[in-house]
């Protein structure tokens, strides 16, 4: 008897987003797979966009679970949805799904909430046994008498026992382009109001070993790599062992970004080791250049140490990213103060977001009022969702706009060429461009929110 033929999918969307240009997946359905594979199962996964003939073949799986984020569920439900129909049951995980499953149970037949590793094996025999679930922990399904059962978050996994994602099971992957991604930890100590990592994965941080970090870095070591953590720098002390493992073990890759903070940026010896290991560019939450917006989305740093923050990276040739939201109270100037303060401090790329309240954060709790619509598709930090308190929303969007064009404009991007960081002239480049193809997709909700 054939072992039972398990598809994970993860949803993705053909519209343009702000990390259109250097596509990364998560490794969920990956890293699912690889245990559905230790437990016997034949599995195989998606993590890029499928074809008609992709989509049609997923109908001679026994079971097909999907994995989205908020701007993908549509996508994800109407995959769903067409499973269902062919009497195929359909599993549904990741954040928003964690956080809106009677929702997503209007699309599919179970939803996995919080971590699935050791609930999603579980639910998978309990369904090929066709047993009662009998109150499985991390599982939402409707019983037989209509209602819903939620079983609650399932406890935190041992991260540093969890496997290595595999993409060698997706057919869309050969040993040559292995997504260049490595996830080495779980959680954040940080709790900011707009972020679903923590009721997700809670503020305890969790670790894979080193060796496991250095086993899955060597097949993609002679390439770009991104270490894909919430927080990569987080833990100081540990972050800078594992660096120093890299150099001591051959295992630096050819370059790395990563997300930190900005008071990581004040640690000399975690910076020199970032520039011995080729750190080419950071992401860092700078969220505002306002003290009243940092205290009330939870950031500990002062608008003040953002100078140092990005002089100490520039002084080890490492670039910043500066990652900005725009809450409902900040005053129609922000995005222009936003901009101002990147283009004074030279910080090399930018993206200035509105809030986006996703289910399950504090934010969407206090926002749930002011909500413009909850059309998920547009809750990708790009497009306007709340209400501001001083003007209009389609005053913020245009505001936004305008700023990201002025910092993109294609003459400061050629003329931003600095020594050990003439990339930066390529990424502003595509960063005009890309805001170039989102107006032409997005016109007609810019419009829209004049009414």
């Amino acid at each position: 008897m054939k072992a039972p033929k398990i598809a994970l999918v993860e949803a993705t969307s053909p519209k343009t987003h702000v990390y259109s240009r250097t596509y990364l997946p998560r490794v969920g359905v990956a890293t699912l797979g690889a245990i559905l594979k230790e437990r016997g199962y034949r599995c195989d996964v998606w993590i890029k966009p499928m074809n008609a003939a992709e989509q049609k073949n997923l109908e001679t799986y026994d079971i097909v679970g999907i994995g989205s984020l908020s701007s993908t569920i549509q996508e994800a439900y109407a995959m769903a949805d067409g499973l269902r129909k062919k009497n195929i049951p359909v599993i549904m995980g990741g954040p928003h799904v964690t956080f809106m499953p009677d929702e997503a149970l209007t699309h599919c037949d179970y939803v996995v909430t919080g971590e699935g590793e050791e609930t999603l094996p579980l639910l998978i025999e309990s369904i090929l046994k066709k047993e009662p679930l009998n109150g499985l922990k991390g599982v939402s399904h409707r019983k037989s008498d209509g209602s819903v059962y939620h079983g609650g978050m399932p406890d935190p996994i041992d991260f540093e026992l969890a496997p290595s994602p595999d993409f060698l099971l997706s057919r869309q992957v050969s040993t040559d382009t292995i997504p260049p991604i490595v996830v080495t930890s779980r959680g954040c100590p940080h709790d900011c109001s707009f972020c679903s990592v923590t009721p997700i994965f809670g503020r305890k941080y969790r670790f894979k070993s080193h060796e496991q970090v250095i086993a899955e870095l060597r097949p993609i070591q002679h390439r770009s790599v991104c270490f894909g953590d919430d927080n990569f720098c987080a833990n100081p002390v540990r972050t800078k062992s594992l660096l120093k493992e890299l150099i001591a073990k051959n295992a630096v890759p050819l370059r790395w970004s990563g997300q930190m903070c900005v008071s990581a940026a004040y640690d000399k010896e975690l910076l020199s080791l970032m520039q011995e290991t080729r750190c080419r560019i950071v992401y860092v939450g700078i969220e505002s250049v306002n003290i009243d917006t940092l205290k009330k989305y939870g950031k500990k740093h002062q608008p003040e140490m953002l100078a140092q923050c990005v002089k100490n990276l520039h002084d080890h040739h490492i670039g910043i990213h500066g990652m900005f939201v725009i809450d409902k109270n900040d005053g129609p100037d922000t995005a222009k103060q936003i901009v101002d303060a990147a283009i004074s401090l030279d910080i090399d790329t930018i993206q200035v977001f509105s809030l986006t309240p996703f289910p399950g954060t504090r934010a969407f709790q206090e926002n749930k009022d002011c909500l413009i619509h909850q059309d998920w598709s547009k809750y990708d930090g790009m497009h306007v969702v709340v209400y501001p308190e001083t003007g209009s929303a389609h005053a913020l969007q245009m505001n936004i706009i305008n700023e990201m064009k002025r910092f993109y404009n294609p003459f400061r991007a050629i003329m931003s060429y600095r020594k050990h960081r003439g990339w930066r002239v390529t990424y502003r480049l595509g960063g005009h461009l890309l805001l170039r193809r989102w107006m032409r997709e997005n016109s007609g909700y810019v419009d829209g929110l004049k009414l």
